[in-house]
C-alpha cells in the first residue's frame, strides 16, 4: 500500500512541474512583442474602360434563311395545241418578261374559225326572229335590229339587250338565242386561254416546251418567279419571340457582308417547332437599289430584325456581363461590381439598365478582375 501512494505522489509531482513549465513558457511568448504585418501593395493594372450614358438601343435579332420569289406561277394550259411562233421574246429559260406580255401563245387557227361558224350560226338564227319580234314585240323590234347589225363574225359578241317583258325572254328562249349566245361568250373565253400572258414582272425559270411541240391542257409549261419582291423565311429561336412584332424592320447581307435587301417581318409562325425550340418568321424584303442581281430565288442570305426601340437603356458587348447579372466598373480607381437589369439578350450584344450616366465601364474581359482591384484607366470610344 505504501509504495501505492509513493508513484500517486510522483506522478502528480511531475504534472505539477509540467504544468508549472508550460505556465513559465507562456508568460515569456506572451512578453515577446509581435512582428509587425507589411501587406505587400499590389500593382495597379491598366485597363480600358469607356464612359457610357443611356439612349434608345434597337434589339438586333441575327437571323439566316433562303430567298424565295413572292410572285410564283407554274404555267399550266387548259386547253390542248401547238406551242406557236413567237415573234417577240422566245419561251426559253431566263426569258424576262413584263406583267402583260405575252408568255407563249398556242395554234388557235381551227378555234378562231369554229368560233366564227358559231357566230354565224347565231346571227341567221336571229334574222330569223326579228320579223316575229317586230309583230309579237312592238318597240322592241328596233334595239334588236341593231343589236343583228353590230354582231360580226370576226369579232366578239356586243353586249345581250335586256327583255322588256318576261314574255320576249321567254321568246327568246325559246328560239334558242339566249343559249345560244352564252355559248359563244363561253367559247370567246376560252378561244382567250389560248394565249398566256405575265400577270406580274418575272424570270422565266424554267421552260418545258419548244415552239412547234404539243402542250396538253393540264401541263405544266414553266415557272416564272417574280422579280421584285421576294420573302424570306428563317427561324427565331423562342426566346426572341416576345420582341419580334409584324412590321419590325428587317435587313441581310450577302457573303461579302453587303447589304443587298431590306424589309420588314411579314408574319410570324403561331407554334414552335418542338425539337428546335423555334418558330417561323417569314420577312418581306425588296433589293437595295443596285443590288438586284444579289437577290434571287433561292439564294441564302444573313441578317437581322431590328426590333421596337428600348429608352434609356445602354448597349453592351454581351462577354462584359457576368453570369451573376453585374459589370464591373471603375471608382476611385478601383474595380466594382455593379448590378444590372437584363432587357435583351443575343449572341453577341446585351441591352441593360441600371447604370448611372457617366459610369466608367471596364471595357475589356480580365480573368484575374476582382472586386476592389486598383486599376489605371485608359479610355475606350465613349459608348
Amino acid at each position: 500500500m505504501r509504495n501505492f501512494f509513493k508513484t500517486l505522489l510522483r506522478i502528480a509531482a511531475g504534472l505539477a512541474i509540467l504544468g508549472f513549465g508550460l505556465f513559465v513558457m507562456n508568460v515569456l511568448i506572451s512578453m515577446k512583442p509581435e512582428p509587425q504585418v507589411i501587406e505587400r501593395p499590389v500593382a495597379a493594372r491598366a485597363v480600358r474602360t469607356t464612359d457610357v450614358y443611356p439612349r434608345t438601343c434597337f434589339p438586333t435579332i441575327p437571323v439566316e434563311g433562303r430567298v424565295e420569289s413572292l410572285y410564283r406561277l407554274e404555267i399550266m394550259t387548259e386547253t390542248t395545241g401547238v406551242l406557236a411562233m413567237s415573234r417577240g421574246k422566245e419561251f426559253r429559260e431566263g426569258t424576262e418578261y413584263r406583267a402583260g406580255e405575252v408568255l407563249l401563245s398556242l395554234d388557235a387557227t381551227e378555234a378562231e374559225e369554229q368560233l366564227k361558224s358559231q357566230r354565224g350560226q347565231f346571227l341567221q338564227l336571229l334574222s330569223n326572229a326579228l320579223a316575229d319580234l317586230e309583230y309579237d314585240f312592238e318597240g322592241s323590234w328596233s334595239k334588236w335590229d341593231r343589236f343583228a347589225a353590230s354582231v360580226q363574225v370576226d369579232r366578239k359578241l356586243p353586249a345581250l339587250p335586256d327583255p322588256k317583258s318576261d314574255q320576249e325572254r321567254l321568246f327568246l328562249a325559246n328560239r334558242g338565242i339566249i343559249s345560244t349566245y352564252h355559248a359563244i361568250r363561253a367559247a370567246e373565253e376560252r378561244l382567250e386561254k389560248y394565249t398566256i400572258k405575265a400577270p406580274f414582272n418575272g424570270t422565266l425559270a424554267s421552260a418545258n416546251v419548244r415552239p412547234g411541240g404539243l402542250v396538253r391542257a393540264g401541263q405544266v409549261a414553266g415557272v416564272l418567279l417574280g422579280q421584285d419582291e421576294f420573302e424570306v423565311k428563317t427561324a427565331v429561336h423562342a426566346r426572341y419571340l416576345d420582341t419580334v412584332e409584324k412590321g419590325d424592320g428587317v435587313q441581310f447581307k450577302d457573303e461579302q457582308g453587303n447589304l443587298v435587301a431590306a424589309g420588314q417581318v411579314h408574319r410570324v409562325s403561331g407554334n414552335i417547332d418542338a425539337m428546335t425550340q423555334s418558330a417561323s418568321v417569314f420577312c418581306r424584303v425588296r433589293a437595295i437599289k443596285g443590288k438586284e442581281d444579289a437577290v434571287r430565288d433561292g439564294r441564302f442570305l444573313t441578317g437581322e430584325i431590328k426590333s421596337a426601340p428600348i429608352q434609356q437603356s445602354y448597349l453592351l458587348p454581351s462577354n462584359l456581363l457576368m453570369e451573376d447579372g453585374s459589370v464591373y466598373i471603375v471608382e476611385e480607381e478601383k474595380l466594382k461590381t455593379q448590378s444590372v437589369q437584363l432587357l435583351f439578350e443575343s449572341r453577341t450584344e446585351v441591352i441593360v439598365q441600371g447604370l448611372k450616366p457617366g459610369t466608367q465601364l471596364l471595357d475589356e474581359v480580365l480573368a484575374t478582375a476582382f472586386d476592389g482591384m486598383p486599376v489605371v484607366t485608359e479610355k475606350s470610344q465613349t459608348n
